[in-house]
């Protein structure tokens, strides 16, 4: 029974110091700078056609995104985030009839763009929020901004006409999952959403009134030491 009891007081011992060192340092009153990369699906009105043609890979392009984070307490982040890359979309289908075998046929026509973005993000740390500090932090935000779309390419449909630039408000939100070195140094992935009016892929509202990005991307992050006169 000793035994145990030393077993557990050892066991117990072995976790208060791991979770020492997964608490480096607290978060509030500091300064980040981060930067991501990776995939991003677009769709628009007519995504659905590439999905039919079981052509998933055309919807997918990349994209990159850099931020600039304030803590104004452990738990809550206000950051300004710009975000770049291209984008893929299709026109809405061409149907004609063929004069020879009198059939109905249907040709997709894809194009790209490229698009710039400004957001404002309110990002929240929910384990800071319970006052449980770590270094494994999952997070969510949720932000408002501004993008713009344009270098269109030639789509190649005979009745399309795309409009280039567009500046079009959006909205976006996300997780995070970010863990964090006691050097300031952090790794982050981040799942997340982007809505932006319709006009945004350069062809007037057909359909649903926005259309969409979704993105998964990883990344590093950089917490800047705490000013002096908020250390303990």
């Amino acid at each position: 029974m000793r035994k145990l009891v030393l077993l557990m007081a050892a066991l117990l011992l072995g976790a208060s110091s791991l979770f020492a060192q997964m608490t480096p340092y607290e978060y509030g009153h500091r300064w980040n700078i981060s930067v991501q990369g990776g995939s991003v699906l677009f769709t628009g009105d007519y995504s659905s056609q590439l999905l039919k043609q079981w052509a998933f890979h055309k919807m997918i392009s990349t994209g990159g995104s850099m931020s600039l984070g304030y803590n104004v307490t452990d738990a809550h982040e206000v950051r300004l985030t710009a975000v770049y890359g291209r984008r893929k979309d299709v026109c809405e289908p061409f149907v004609f009839t063929d004069p020879e075998t009198k059939e109905i046929e249907t040709t997709t026509y894809t194009y790209n763009f490229r698009t710039a973005q400004l957001f404002v993000d309110y990002v929240l740390n929910y384990n800071a929020l319970a006052e449980y500090n770590i270094a494994l932090n999952p997070k969510s935000y949720y932000g408002l901004g501004a993008a713009m779309s344009y270098d269109f390419s030639e789509p190649g449909h005979p009745e399309v006409w795309l409009s280039d630039p567009n500046l079009v408000p959006a909205v976006r939100l996300g997780f995070i999952l970010e863990y964090d070195l006691p050097s300031g140094l952090g790794f982050l992935a981040d799942f997340g959403a982007s809505l932006y009016w319709d006009r945004f892929n350069g062809r007037p509202r057909i359909s649903f009134p926005v259309d969409m990005d979704l993105i998964l991307q990883f990344g590093m992050i950089y917490h800047f030491q705490r000013p002096a006169k908020y250390r303990h």
